[in-house]
């Protein structure tokens, strides 16, 4: 049996459970202990159960390419990579949404707000650049886990991409500045390295929570929950505009992506 070592780390019960020298076990947010862990293999994944009652928080720190596979398990495979932590970064939007909504509700009574209410008020504005709450509410939203496997999948050829294994950018994501980055071929330009699968899709989310571009999409998103419907206004999303939503509404369809919008975390990893 591996030791285990506990480190306290802040007030917020923050903790690292060392299980090995490629694993260990983080607090994230305020409810959900993850497993980090580097993806050393192809047949590592593809032995890899995937129960969608109960989903196990695996984040992965390192990947690889899921070229060498074929058609039907490169997808299955790819799903049991991203699936985890797309339900994590979910999960802690919807969290701090429940938060804004009684936050909302006692500024409509004419209620003060606690310290922490007004603290964690101020932080979402400023994170979400907008000091409006109906406004911050349509920013701290979320959309069906079939959507973004649907742009993960495009956008990184189903975890073919040199790009998904070199710097785990699982949506084609571009950085500017000073940020090195990864450079394309044959181009100037540089797309992001992330440490971690879980730190690309909460990016992702990011973009498409803040981004001008997607203003109709969120609008959109408060209304309807259904994927093919909300794909439409994710246009701006690529220079390729009504094409790129024909090819993700095709994803969606022939890979029966939906099936994994009624996924949760297992409740075991959840306190």
């Amino acid at each position: 049996m591996r030791a285990v070592v506990t480190i306290t780390v802040s007030l917020m019960a923050f903790s690292v459970l060392l299980l090995s020298g490629r694993e260990f076990v983080r607090t994230h947010g305020s409810n959900i202990e993850i497993i980090y862990k580097d993806l050393t293999s192809v047949d590592e994944i593809r032995t890899t159960e995937l129960d969608c009652d109960a989903v196990k928080p695996v984040v992965y720190r390192s990947v690889v390419s899921l070229e060498g596979l074929g058609t039907e398990e490169r997808k299955e495979a790819f799903v049991k990579i991203v699936l985890p932590s797309i339900l994590i970064a979910v999960n802690e939007i919807k969290r701090e949404r429940r938060e804004l909504l009684r936050i909302e509700d006692k500024l409509s009574k004419g209620i003060a707000l606690k310290d922490g209410e007004l603290s964690l008020l101020s932080g979402l504005s400023e994170k979400y650049r907008t000091d409006n709450i109906k406004e911050l509410l349509s920013r701290l939203n979320t959309h069906p886990p079939s959507i973004i496997l649907a742009q993960a999948a495009l956008e990184s050829g189903w975890g073919s991409s040199r790009f998904f294994e070199e710097g785990n950018n699982i949506f084609g994501t571009w950085t500017f500045g000073n940020s090195p980055g990864i450079k394309a071929v044959k181009s100037e330009a540089r797309l992001s390295r992330y440490d971690s699968t879980l730190e690309a899709v909460e990016d992702y989310l990011f973009n498409i929570n803040v981004g001008w571009a997607y203003k109709d999409f969120r609008e959109k998103r408060t209304d309807t929950s259904r994927s093919l419907q909300l794909i439409k206004y994710l246009d701006n999303y690529s220079i390729l505009r009504e094409e790129y939503v024909r090819r993700l509404n095709n994803i969606i369809r022939s890979t029966d992506l939906e099936i994994y919008d009624t996924c949760r975390i297992d409740p075991a990893f959840i306190h």
